[in-house]
């Protein structure tokens, strides 16, 4: 595990998360819509990822469109929205297909939005292909040997990045001629070389697609040593949120 700034950021979200002070919602506003939340999916309004992700998709009209690790089902349904001709959304998590199947017909794209339990691309039909496969990925970076302690972990932690490197591998058989990947990830908190070179090992290229900095108040962490070392002197602590774009060579 290389990254510890990363991994101790993404253990203070999930106990965040899993806090017993923390108030229940089952729904939310982002990128100007309301939206329904299930317990056991990730709350895509704790950070400003998942929005700016999703925001950032280039979704075009016929497109066949697979949305990876779908949560809350929000850029399945902005596909949809958008005129995608085929929009597939998979999560190894049950609670998050059952969410996006309710956000999409809460936005009134139920009948253009398919929604299925899948570890990766394990129960997808071998012969689909697709566009654009976007995964907002859980890039943080955990030991190998860490278990998931609940779904919500799924949607944070990468365990040894055994999930991107099987991403790549898998992902191959099921992009179209032309197709592209958009994968969103945190050049400060995940593990960039990592992904780039399970990217390059499974034959595709990548490059930095969009990205925009944040800057967070240390405090807001505890005294912890590693973020203590990650700190300016004004008492910020400063991350980014980036997407890459791959193409097979």
């Amino acid at each position: 595990m290389d990254n510890k700034l990363g991994y101790e950021l993404g253990t203070w979200v999930v106990d965040q998360i899993r806090s017993p002070d923390r108030p229940a919602r089952s729904t939310f506003s982002l990128l100007d819509r309301e939206w329904e939340l299930l317990p056991e999916v990730f709350p895509p309004y704790t950070d400003p990822g998942p929005g700016l992700f999703a925001s950032w998709v280039p979704y075009e009209k016929g497109d066949r469109f697979l949305e990876m690790g779908c949560g809350a089902g929000i850029a399945a349904v902005l596909a949809a929205d958008a005129g995608c001709a085929r929009v597939l959304a998979a999560d190894i998590n049950p609670a998050a297909v059952e969410n996006t199947r309710r956000n999409a017909a809460r936005h009134g794209v139920a009948d253009r939005v398919t929604a299925l339990a899948s570890d990766l691309f394990d129960a997808l039909d071998p012969a689909e292909r697709f566009d654009v496969v976007f995964w907002n990925t859980p890039f943080i970076e955990a030991p190998e040997d860490r278990p998931y302690a609940g779904q919500i972990e799924r949607a944070v932690f990468d365990p040894g990045y055994e999930l991107v490197g099987r991403f790549f591998r898998d992902v191959v058989r099921h992009l179209a001629d032309g197709g592209r990947v958009f994968l969103g990830t945190s050049e400060a908190m995940g593990n960039p070389d990592k992904m780039l070179r399970a990217a390059a090992d499974a034959g595709f290229e990548g490059r930095r697609h969009r990205s925009e900095s944040v800057g967070l108040p240390a405090a807001d962490f505890g005294d912890s040593p590693v973020v203590r070392a990650h700190t300016d002197e004004h008492g910020t602590v400063h991350m980014d949120f980036t997407m890459y774009v791959f193409t097979r060579r």
